[in-house]
């Protein structure tokens, strides 16, 4: 199997198996045999049968488990793998195994726990380079990038010699805001096999620096030897939009999955672009002809499925959904949209299941609670209002204006000239709520000028106000994750202009604590009796009946908007040809204390 010849592998599998049929190895090497083919589906079973062979313990069984969870993993069955990488170390220490474990664990958002388990492994396998690079991984997350540099820094020289290594490393750089020696650290890589995750990184260091044009080119020169690689076509595609090309921005992607046609990442990513341009009824039809070739595909089923329920089509959702399920219940893309087509359905019992179910497997999991905050609204259960009642959750500041600066106003009057200056993008990113606008990303690390750097040193107090305002309920999905300390983990600056600006009503998955702060807003927004560029709270973007707003915040400059990240939240259209001009940024708590 390892030489290639998977025929003549499986030939002598089968031999073995027909032989020894009590004997659990053969079967097992048949579910890898199967995973090199691509019969992810096979292969599950077979190695699912081997564990459960006589015989099958200790060591043997762990690696078998570890093995069934990185097919897992790979297939994106998160909460199946974790499972598997569970028994397995129940079974046997087996570092391959609480490698995977973290793995798992930092892609559902429990970076805490990924670090724990990483620092319990062996003394001997610490200084192995997946053990190094998830470490430094774990810690960036925590928001300790410092600490996660010492480690690369420190890491020893068969770990140095690795691509994967100075990957990692100018990752880190670039998050630190030391550009320069980022890009040191990635130019050796711009060549050979970590090439496309490198001109990723080397792309988004030119955004940093707000070079848009190198960053279209050293993606584009990635693709003349990797015409056909997911992540720079699905960046370079959504670059291409936000320069202002909404005609052929997405052509080179459709060519690729023309060439690709069972390339299932590359026909999600050019779902996603179609469907985040507005471009619904393409996205439809790359969903439909990939089912004309996979027709038990879940995740492509689910996706369909959710289309067809927002276009008012509930019996092909209802099956489609219902396909989806029978073959993947584990699936947490298809849990989550059979939970809002359940919703869309007014059928609170179902939603109820699968936010429940979406819960129990991400405990923060912010697009699982926000659904479920819908599923309790639906059912008329008022235990969502101690979740997310704005009055409860939700807070407005109005900080106190800098060093330097006899007011807020003074500040926000310079503030704002830095911020247009940034705006010089034609559309908003695909993959946000910004309509009719622009947002910009503000580069916490590397940020440089004195007035912006002065914006986060004004935000703390109000934070740090909404934090010690927390009541201690444990069980709390936002109170109950409040710490010592926090970081921001994102900011950036939107602009919006009347006649169409608007944010479609959203959550932020990744954040805890989100915002809104009022650089700039015309009077007649802020007057507007029809509430035409307000902050709506508890609007979701399904036109789910009586699911509307909970509450709104007037904008007015120098107002801090601080709300769960959970919350749903948008903004209205407002006329006129004003421009309101906001910062946002998230949250997430840190293990120690400070900010």
């Amino acid at each position: 199997m390892t030489g290639g010849d998977l025929d003549l592998a499986s030939t002598l599998t089968d031999q073995l198996c027909r032989a020894h049929p009590q004997w659990a190895a053969p079967v097992h090497l048949s579910g890898l045999i199967a995973r090199r083919r691509g019969d992810l589906s096979l292969a599950e079973d077979l190695m699912k049968r081997s564990l459960d062979m006589p015989g099958v313990a200790g060591r043997e069984y762990a690696e078998y488990a570890n093995n069934l969870g990185n097919l897992l993993y790979a297939a994106g069955f998160l909460p199946a793998a974790e499972s598997a990488y569970r028994m397995a170390i129940a079974s046997h220490e087996l570092t391959e195994a609480r490698l995977g474990l973290a793995r798992t664990l930092l892609e559902t958002e429990r970076a805490d726990d990924a670090l724990s388990l990483l620092d319990g492994i062996a003394e001997k396998d610490r200084n192995r380079a997946t053990a190094l690079l998830m470490h430094a991984e774990a810690l960036a997350v925590v928001g300790e990038p410092k600490r996660a540099l010492e480690l690369l820094t420190a890491a020893p020289e068969a770990v140095r010699e690795r691509d994967a290594f100075w990957l990692s490393m100018g990752t880190r750089l670039v998050e630190m805001g030391r550009l320069g020696d980022a890009e040191m650290a990635i130019k050796p890589l711009l060549r050979g096999g970590a090439e496309p995750g490198a001109r990723v990184v080397m792309s988004r260091l030119h955004e940093s620096r707000g070079d848009w044009d190198n960053a279209v080119r050293v993606l584009a020169e990635g693709l003349v030897r990797h015409p056909h690689d997911v992540e720079l076509l699905a960046r370079g595609t959504a670059l291409a939009w936000m320069l202002g090309d909404s005609t052929t921005f997405a052509d080179r992607l459709t060519s690729s999955v023309n060439e690709n046609p069972d390339h299932r990442l590359l026909r999600l990513a050019l779902f996603n672009a179609l469907s985040n341009a507005g471009r619904v009824e393409d996205a439809e039809r790359v969903l439909r002809e990939g089912l004309q070739r996979e027709s038990q595909d879940e995740y492509l089923l689910s996706l369909l499925a959710l289309r067809c329920a927002l276009s008012d089509r509930s019996a092909d959702a209802a099956q489609l959904i219902r396909l989806a399920l029978e073959r993947s219940p584990e699936l947490e893309l298809v849990r989550e949209n059979a939970a809002i087509i359940a919703l869309l359905g007014l059928q609170s019992t179902a939603a109820l299941e699968h936010t429940r179910w979406m819960i129990s497997r991400r405990p923060s999991g912010q697009t699982a609670w926000a659904l479920h905050v819908l599923a309790l609204r639906l059912a008329g259960d008022p235990s969502w209002m101690a979740i997310a009642d704005p009055s409860r959750v939700c807070s407005v500041a109005t900080p106190v204006a800098p060093s330097g600066f006899a007011s807020v106003a003074e500040f926000n009057k310079e503030l704002a000239i830095r911020l247009r200056q940034r705006h010089t993008l034609s559309a908003h990113p695909l993959v946000n709520s910004v309509r009719g606008g622009t947002q910009i990303e503000i580069h916490l690390a590397s940020e440089s000028d004195p007035i912006i750097r002065a914006f986060f040193d004004f935000i703390h107090p109000a934070i740090e106000a909404y934090v010690a305002a927390m009541p201690n309920q444990p069980t709390h999905p936002m109170f109950g994750r409040k710490t010592k300390g926090y970081r921001l983990t994102g900011c950036w600056t939107v602009r919006l202009t009347g006649s169409g600006g608007s944010h479609v009503n959203h959550i932020h998955p990744k954040g805890w604590i989100s915002s809104a702060y009022y650089v700039s807003v015309p009077a007649e927004v802020t007057n507007d009796p029809n509430r035409g560029g307000w902050l709506a709270f508890g609007q979701p973007p399904y036109p789910i009946p009586g699911m509307g707003p909970l509450g709104w915040v007037t904008p007015e400059a120098g107002r801090l908007a601080l709300f769960p990240s959970y919350q749903w939240h948008g903004v209205e259209p407002f006329g006129g040809d004003s421009e309101r001009l906001t910062i946002a940024f998230d949250v997430v708590p840190t293990r120690s204390a400070g900010s």
